[in-house]
């Protein structure tokens, strides 16, 4: 098994190297003071392909491999997890999601917008009284004719505040446990739709994270990403993609800490 990098890879890793050097570790530190750090660092990382690099052509991404994929995350990482976070959400979270369960039609309306860094999306799952543990999510998705009425709130949301599209999901019949869930592409702008900024963590302090409160918000029958029922199977797919994405930018903080570490001796 050869295990070296194609020459795309080194190309994509090289950029991105650089990139994160240059642009975000010398700011990291007051970044993490500030508890935030500059939304414009996003559309230049879009400009360099950074924001859709598992994506297809065809949907506006950078269609390359995983492998470039987890070298953008482990680059971005070695500088900053706290932007990390925000590609995790944006590509693995997200876009791979809309990706795999998405309509075409969802696919053209959505991707090219987040691969360019014109949207941003996050991930609705977890509620003050559940995590990962998706069978127990106490939002509701009421139909109402051609149309979905979701109410609930969901607790820890990277990108929340951010965010102008978010997968949301919600229980459609509490009685069915995790085979009542759905998952909505739901834009932010919706009437009842609100986030609320969350400040004061103890690590990730300058990315995006929010509380989302959805009340009587209104989306069509199209906005549903998947089948009815499929929701459990939708985020847990996501999760999977998500923890590739992390485990990616944690081999960059390792690398950086030993770099620390060999400078220091």
């Amino acid at each position: 098994m050869d295990f070296q990098l194609s020459q795309e890879q080194t190309m994509i890793r090289d950029a991105c190297r650089t990139f994160s050097r240059e642009k975000m570790l010398p700011y990291a530190r007051q970044w993490d003071i500030d508890e935030a750090y500059p939304r414009e660092l996003l559309n230049e990382m879009a400009d360099l392909g950074f924001l859709g690099v598992p994506i297809p052509e065809k949907y506006g991404g950078a269609g390359l491999d995983y492998i470039s994929e987890a070298l953008v995350f482990e680059e971005v990482g070695y500088a900053d997890s706290s932007v990390r976070t925000t590609l995790s959400v944006q590509m693995s979270l997200v876009e791979l999601t809309i990706l795999k369960w998405g309509s075409e039609e969802q696919k053209l309306s959505y991707l090219p917008r987040l691969c360019k860094g014109e949207w941003i999306g996050c991930f609705g799952l977890t509620e003050p009284g559940a995590g990962s543990d998706a069978g127990n999510l106490s939002t509701r998705a009421t139909r109402q004719g051609g149309d979905w009425i979701l109410n609930g709130q969901k607790v820890w949301i990277s990108n929340g505040t951010w965010a102008d599209l978010a997968i949301v999901f919600a229980q459609t019949d509490p009685s069915l446990k995790h085979k009542g869930l759905a998952a909505f592409l739901i834009e932010t702008k919706a009437a009842g739709f609100h986030a609320q900024k969350m400040k004061g963590k103890l690590g990730l302090r300058a990315s995006d994270t929010g509380e989302l409160f959805l009340e009587n918000v209104r989306v069509p029958d199209s906005a549903r990403l998947g089948e009815i029922g499929e929701g459990f199977k939708i985020a847990m797919s996501a999760l999977d993609n998500g923890r590739y994405g992390v485990a990616s930018g944690c081999v960059g903080i390792a690398q950086h800490a030993l770099d620390c570490s060999i400078e220091y001796s």
